[in-house]
């Protein structure tokens, strides 16, 4: 206790300072405590300290009591008058915040509640830019007295702000979900209002071929132009993450797809999830939407990692018939060693990484046959290996494949997948 006194006595003889900013240069001693408290618990021990000592040699401590009641104001001001019966003199405007932080304070919670309010939010989170000299002078002083438990101006106008803003008004801090971020520029004297993305957890049933789900650079058309139309009202845009390929000539379908959709600038108070999976599956005939919770994106970082296997269903043309016997012995059964060369569409399309061989397994789960040239093939793949040239050879650049297990020449008809092993 007594270090923080005599850094406290040290501070206040060379820096004037409000009870507020003096308390906050030891904020992290002392809990329970306001700064404005703190501060003012400091001032009280030491003008107790300075009469104790003054009681016994009062013009020893004529020159430092004057000095210091221009520096701090209160209850050193009135010890001085008692002490020595003279006028102190006036109190010099805080180092710091010039004496305006309790009105600073008071005027940002009316403009920042007002703001959300009229904003119709009622979950908030605040971020502050607080006055350049502010910040120096408290830097300035941290560092010449070395201080190690001071609390940065920005971090405590944050805290008090926002602490009036939700009493004040009867609204909600919140980390997690804010519907509106306020930017508090008490430099400039700006608000600005963010509306923080909504990020879901989802699961996505893809009903159609033709379609990717995320937009492509050169265009066409994707389920995140379907989404943004459909969400128009409630946000300004929509984009949809999944943890597997997106190829727009397959469907997606069974249990569908984990997906993370974030929907960018929504509109305050139009958040609730049973809402938002009604508006998101008006474009029913293409895709449904199943939403599961709240999300993030270390979730829709971590989801690709997670997925292990991919079911797909594919209907297949065979350029010559084979023995029905043939093809019933082909099911259930593990392919190992299956090695994938960059597929050669992927060359063509302009593929400009190194070449690659990835290498996995293949599951003939069933085969069934639809015409004399035709088959249904159930079959799974790791998420590594392409699904079209597993069933084609691509030329030999994948072995074994569908195709060399037939032994002829096929033609992929229609890929979907069924299923994702998580």
């Amino acid at each position: 206790m007594s270090e923080i006194l005599r850094l406290s006595r040290e501070i206040l003889a060379r820096y004037p300072l409000c009870d507020r900013c003096l308390g906050r240069l030891f904020a992290n001693l002392g809990r329970g405590l306001s700064n404005l408290e703190r501060g003012r618990a400091i001032k009280l021990t030491l003008a107790m300290g300075y009469h104790d000592e003054a009681s016994r040699d009062p013009e020893r401590l004529r020159d430092e009591l004057y000095n210091i009641s221009r520096n701090a104001g209160e209850p050193f001001q009135s010890l001085y008058r008692y002490i020595y019966g003279a006028e102190p003199p006036s109190t010099m405007p805080c180092y710091i915040c010039g004496g305006r932080i309790e009105s600073l304070i008071g005027e940002w919670v009316k403009r920042a509640g007002d703001s959300i309010r009229n904003l119709g939010a009622s979950r908030f989170i605040l971020g502050i830019r607080p006055p350049g000299g502010f910040v120096e002078a408290e830097e300035e002083i941290a560092r010449v007295f070395s201080l190690q438990y001071w609390e940065s101006v920005r971090s405590e106008l944050k805290r008090e702000i926002g602490k009036s803003v939700a009493t004040t008004y009867g609204l909600s801090p919140d980390f997690d979900d804010p519907e509106v971020m306020l930017i508090l520029d008490l430099e400039r004297g700006s608000v600005e209002a963010v509306m923080p993305p909504l990020i879901l957890s989802a699961r996505l049933v893809k009903l159609v071929r033709g379609f990717s789900v995320r937009r492509r650079p050169r265009g066409g058309g994707s389920l995140e132009d379907i989404a943004r139309s459909d969400i128009k009202d409630l946000g300004r845009d929509v984009s949809i993450k999944i943890p597997i390929r997106d190829t727009s000539r397959y469907r997606i379908l069974g249990r569908g797809c984990e997906s993370i959709i974030e929907i960018r600038s929504p509109e305050p108070g139009r958040r609730d999830l049973r809402n938002l999976a009604k508006v998101l599956n008006r474009s029913s005939s293409t895709y449904r939407v199943e939403i599961l919770g709240r999300g993030s994106r270390r979730i829709a970082e971590e989801l690709p990692a997670k997925v292990r296997r991919i079911w797909y269903r594919a209907h297949i043309y065979i350029e010559k018939e084979v023995d029905s016997k043939f093809i019933e012995s082909l099911a259930p059964r593990r392919i190992t060693g299956v090695e994938q060369k960059t597929p050669s569409r992927i060359l063509r399309a302009g593929y400009r990484g190194v070449e690659k061989v990835t290498r996995g397994d293949m599951g003939i789960e069933k085969i069934l046959r639809i015409s004399n040239k035709t088959l249904e093939i159930l079959f799974t793949l790791p998420p590594s290996i392409y699904a079209e040239e597993a069933i084609t050879g691509d030329g030999g650049r994948t072995s074994p494949s569908i195709s060399s297990l037939l032994g002829v020449d096929v033609i992929p008809l229609e890929i979907d997948v069924i299923n994702i092993e998580i």
